[in-house]
């Protein structure tokens, strides 16, 4: 085992980048899952549009100097936007910071850029985050349900999805209307999930809806698909991120310039 073996808490690490990414660009908003990057083992997932993703990069580059990591790794490979990343001395941990012009669900849009303007609040630690209701509406879907609208109980409870949905109706109220015309089929499933059930028939209309509208965005299925089939397999970032929980190898310095053929990696100190 590395001596270096334990998640440390990086939650003020991260409050110092997210209060000034809310401050300076209204286009800005967490979406999702940034207790896990506080926790020190996950990222920080976030929606931003495509004009201030070169300004926010240069941010956090700022901010990777000001807080001596490094070093700065840009990935490029997934479609929907690049991912800022970068080392801490004493956690084994990927530093890892996403923006996205988009997220999908069964290959078409389920929330974008715009979409988190009007579904955010201000968070009472000082940042931009997506209401919990509709976090729990993103991750009911993306984290709790296989493909065939079953249930996945693990994602559900990992995700905390019943507490998200609980804590803010007006906020699920808001969510549901990502599905459009099946809003009232997922409606009817976060009802039947907080009940302690599940309404397979309302769960698949509502993946049923989102795998038509794919043939409406065909540049966003087969972007998807070309990152999955090409991208990823050859990627050692999504392979960190994906098969081994962002945990860097103990021999860092190999990764990197294995890294470094195919990614921007450079010493910001």
């Amino acid at each position: 085992m590395s001596d270096v073996d334990v998640a440390l808490d990086r939650t003020e690490l991260w409050l110092s980048l997210l209060r000034e990414l809310t401050a300076s660009y209204p286009g800005w908003a967490v979406w999702k899952n940034v207790d896990s990057a506080f926790a020190g083992t996950g990222d920080v997932d976030s929606f931003a549009p495509p004009a201030d993703w070169p300004a926010i990069g240069r941010t956090f580059e700022r901010w990777v100097r000001d807080h001596e990591l490094g070093p700065l790794i840009i990935c490029r490979h997934i479609p929907q936007g690049p991912h800022f990343m970068t080392l801490q001395e004493d956690s084994p941990y990927l530093v890892q910071l996403d923006v996205k012009i988009r997220g999908t669900y069964r290959g078409s849009t389920l929330i974008d850029a715009t979409d988190l303007q009007r579904l955010s609040e201000l968070d009472v630690l000082g940042f931009r985050r997506v209401r919990p209701g509709v976090e729990g509406i993103i991750k009911l879907l993306l984290n709790g349900t296989r493909k065939g609208g079953r249930p996945n109980p693990e994602g559900l409870r990992t995700k905390r999805v019943a507490d998200l949905l609980a804590d803010d109706p007006a906020g699920v109220a808001l969510g549901v209307e990502l599905a459009g015309v099946a809003a009232p089929a997922l409606q009817r499933g976060v009802d039947a999930f907080l009940a302690g059930t599940w309404d397979l028939a309302a769960m698949r209309r509502v993946e049923a809806r989102f795998a038509l509208r794919s043939f409406a965005e065909p540049g966003v299925a087969l972007s998807r698909l070309w990152f999955l089939k090409y991208r990823a397999p050859r990627c050692p970032v999504v392979s960190l991120i994906r098969d081994h929980e962002r945990r860097v190898p103990d021999d860092r310095d190999r990764w990197l310039a294995d890294v470094s053929r195919s990614h921007e990696v450079r010493s910001v100190g």
